[in-house]
This record gives structure tokens, sequence and C-alpha cells, in this order.
């Protein structure tokens, strides 16, 4: 399968936001129970105040401290515990905010890293991912292929069957080429209907068998799930990285060969049909 960023890695953050947030509001109900405890204080030390003899007993305790100082130690002390609650509570909103703003920017990398339809790689993230990949190469003197692929008279699907038709196909096309490639290959949606390949650590000899895979895949699919009269084909270039060159340069170079394909393609069918003609 394609190795890309596995979404669900996400839920190890957010569940642990989930045990933040369920923990800020157990400190606030604890809050509220100390906010009950003040209260009775205040309600202890009325009593205290105003009538002193009948409620602390000839107004004398064991530790021989007055009514009213008791109730003045008592008051600092829940004051003090709720400033610092209070505070420890500001600081893990911010804290938990944060976390949040963090996992928002994340969640909006993603969705724009994989493509809706397909569920491979968006364009937008391609640059990043060649220019990675080609330093890699070179700078580990290894090899690097690129295989830019496109369906045939794909324009047929959504001007006969509609596009809800078109991007099943697309979907299925893009699942059987993960299906093709390891887990260290990248999968991206180029155009349209047309998919880039980047296989690392693979040279020309390992890039024709990764085609000649995909050729086979695709013409099984076509099979069990014709579509009409529709034939799924597709056309695909392979270029292999030469040290020096761009990634664009590879990613033009598989894009001319692809067109070179897919014009021997139609002209061999063209013959075919003239042939053919009485």
């Amino acid at each position: 399968m394609e190795n890309q960023p596995d979404l669900t890695e996400q839920l190890g953050p957010q569940s642990r936001l989930k045990a933040e947030l369920f923990k800020l509001e157990s400190q606030r109900r604890e809050l509220w129970v100390l906010i009950v405890f003040a209260a009775s204080v205040l309600a202890l030390g009325a009593f205290s105040l105003l009538m002193p003899r009948s409620f602390w007993h000839d107004n004398v305790l064991e530790l021989r401290i007055s009514p009213q100082v008791l109730f003045v130690v008592m008051m600092v002390l829940v004051v003090v515990a709720l400033y610092v609650m209070r505070r420890e509570l500001e600081v893990k909103k911010l804290r938990l905010a944060s976390l949040q703003q963090l996992l928002d920017s994340r969640t909006e990398q993603a969705v724009s890293m994989i493509d809706a339809v397909t569920n491979v790689f968006t364009r937008s993230f391609m640059h990043d991912l060649l220019q990675g990949e080609v330093a890699r190469a070179e700078r580990n003197s290894r090899p690097l292929s690129l295989i830019m692929a496109d369906l045939d008279n794909f324009k047929q699907v959504n001007d006969r069957f509609g596009h809800l038709m078109g991007d099943y196909i697309l979907s299925q096309v893009a699942s059987i080429l993960k299906a093709c490639v390891r887990g260290s290959d990248y999968i991206i949606r180029y155009g349209g209907d047309e998919f880039l390949v980047l296989l690392p650590e693979t040279d020309e000899k390992g890039g024709e068998v990764v085609r000649h895979r995909i050729q086979q895949k695709l013409a099984e699919w076509d099979e069990t799930h014709r579509i009409g009269d529709y034939s799924v084909a597709i056309s695909m270039g392979l270029s292999t990285h030469v040290s020096g060159q761009s990634g664009e340069h590879d990613v033009a170079e598989a894009d001319a060969r692809m067109y070179a394909e897919k014009q021997s393609a139609r002209t061999r069918a063209s013959v075919t049909s003239q042939s053919g003609t009485p």
C-alpha cells in the first residue's frame, strides 16, 4: 500500500485532548465543591461572630485559638486555594487551546495533502515529496523512477455515464495503483485523470516491472467491471532520475513518454481500423 501519512495518527493527540477536557471538567466540579466549602466556612464564621457564646461554647477551643482568628485563617486559606486553582485552570485552558489549534492546523494540512476522490496525494503536495526523494536519491547515490499514468479516452466516461461514474473509475484506478506499489512508494493525482507514481530505490528495470503489473491488474479489473462498451485502459511513461537533473525535469520526461505511448496506441488503433475497412 502507499506510504502516506496515516490520518488515524491524529487520534492519539485528539484522545489526549479529550482526556484533558474531561480532567478540566472534573476540576471545575472540584472548584464548585471548594466554593461550597468556602460558603460553609463563611456561614460558620458568621455564626461565630454573631453568636460566639452559643456557637463556640464559652468562646474557647481546645487549641486556645479565638473563633475570630480561626475564621480569618480559614478564610485566607480558602482565598489562596481558590486563587491557585483558578490560575491553574487558566493555564490549562491556554494549553488546551494551543493543542486544539495545532490539531486543527494538522487536520487542514492533511485535507490539503489527500485528494478526496482518489485518497492519494494531491498535486499541491507533489513538490515537497519530489524534492525530498530527489535529494535523498542523490545523497545516497540510489535510483529513483517515476511513472506518469493517464487514462485513455476518459472524457467519454464523463460525457456518457456522468461525473459520478468518472469519480468511481478514478478511485478504482487509484486503488489499483496503490496495490501495485510498495509502502515506500507514492501515488499522486497529477491532474484530472493523470497519476504520478514515485518509486524510490527503483531503477528502470524495476519501474518496468511496476508498469507491467499495473497494466495487468487494470486489465483484470476491466474484465470483471466492464462499464458498457467502454474499456478502461491506461497509458504510462517511465523515466529514471539522472544525477543533477531536477525533479521537474524528471516529471516532464515521464509525461512526454506517456504522451508518446498514448499517440502510438492511437496510431495502432487507427491502422487497425483502416485495415479492417472493406
